[in-house]
């Protein structure tokens, strides 16, 4: 990877993750090297959302544009608090970071169709941060005939390439390969997670499962593992990608078990087989790195494991990187962006070329580690 001979030898970036779960904004701060490695991952402050704003964010897809902009304008006064708490933290152990790099919060996500979009204003919080900001990261890979997601695994191929691949176990399940023998790099969305467990948990009066407790006394039911497996998205070859509004058979299946811990223990064990199934015809067995949210699911990392085709062994990393590095990849895309590299493959989304997405906000140049306000040129 080129880097650009003005940088230092390293900078300072945040990165934010606001995921399908609507449980809460991830914020980190990295340091990046001049040539896009390391990343160091210095900090971490997952933020949950007040009931309100993630009831909110759920029902965002289903919102007229006038109250989709009403919610952009509120979360991104909420996320500029956020951010601006965060670096005031950070301020003295680190250093300012001279870029953000913003996920947004999904709006939609309809490749072949309407596109993709997300809420949040970029050039307010660049504005008030007094930094540039990165932000739409999908839009160019969609235009080039991609599906815009995932977006992580060029930063696993980077980053975590000791790996034969990793898995995030977010809202949706998200699944890199990363070959050993210098090939593309794969990557799909595999299926819902968290939003279907967590669905079930609040059939419990619970906001989500911890630690899986609750699907571990539930019954699985093999009917509705039966049911859950004619889901269309299971028999379309990658590239592919999910949106939360795609999961409304599996809601329906589970929701219709007796219980909520019937409902978790069926939705764990389906998750698991899925992942499992993917994996089968991977050509390079080998480590898979566990993160998301779904990492601290004990149950569910044991039920993972227990299915693992022949050659393959689940990691978990420590907990800074299984809630951070999401927000991470979101950092060093920006890098990417401000560099003018690719933050998306064409082998990963379907697209008929690498893309370099992201739009900034802000002009950016670093002279010295500190931004200026000159394009960088890639």
């Amino acid at each position: 990877m080129s880097g650009n001979a003005s940088f230092p030898e390293s900078i300072l970036v945040m990165g934010t993750m606001s995921g399908t779960s609507c449980d809460g904004l991830d914020v980190v701060l990295c340091r990046i090297g001049r040539q896009g490695q390391p990343v160091e991952l210095l900090a971490l402050n997952s933020m949950a959302y007040p009931r309100a704003w993630s009831e909110r964010l759920q029902k965002l897809g289903s919102e007229d544009l006038a109250g989709v902009k009403e919610t952009e304008e509120e979360w991104t006064a909420w996320v500029l608090k956020a951010l601006k708490s965060c670096a005031a933290e950070w301020q003295v152990p680190h250093g300012q970071p001279v870029l953000l790099g913003f996920s947004g919060h999904t709006w939609y996500h309809e490749p072949g169709g309407r596109g993709t979009a997300a809420i949040g204003d970029a050039a307010a919080l660049a504005s008030s941060l007094g930094i540039p900001v990165v932000a739409d990261y999908r839009s160019a890979d969609v235009a080039a005939g991609g599906q815009g997601a995932p977006l992580v695994p060029l930063f696993d191929a980077h980053v975590f390439g000791g790996y034969a691949g990793c898995i995030n176990l977010g809202g949706i399940v998200n699944l890199t390969l990363l070959p050993s023998d210098g090939g593309p790099v794969k990557a799909w969305d595999v299926a819902g997670c968290n939003l279907l467990l967590n669905r079930q948990a609040r059939r419990l009066g619970l906001p989500y499962d911890a630690g899986g407790q609750r699907a571990a006394v539930g019954h699985c039911v093999s009917a509705a593992l039966d049911a859950l497996n004619t889901w269309p998205f299971l028999a379309q070859q990658p590239p592919k990608s999910l949106a939360a509004e795609d999961l409304v058979l599996l809601h329906s299946v589970l929701d219709g078990l007796e219980s909520g811990e019937d409902g978790l223990a069926t939705g764990v064990e389906w998750v698991a087989t899925t992942v499992a199934r993917d994996l089968e015809a991977a050509p390079n067995p080998g480590r898979l790195l566990l993160t998301g949210g779904g990492a601290h699911n004990a149950f569910l990392v044991q039920r993972l494991d227990a299915h693992m085709p022949a050659g393959w062994t689940v990691e978990v990393p420590e907990a800074m990187w299984v809630d951070g590095k999401e927000a991470a990849a979101f950092a060093w895309l920006a890098w990417r962006t401000v560099q003018g590299l690719p933050t998306a493959l064409a082998s990963v989304t379907g697209a008929n070329m690498d893309t370099c997405g992201g739009e900034v906000f802000g002009n950016f140049a670093v002279r010295g580690g500190q931004s200026d306000p000159r394009n960088i040129e890639g």
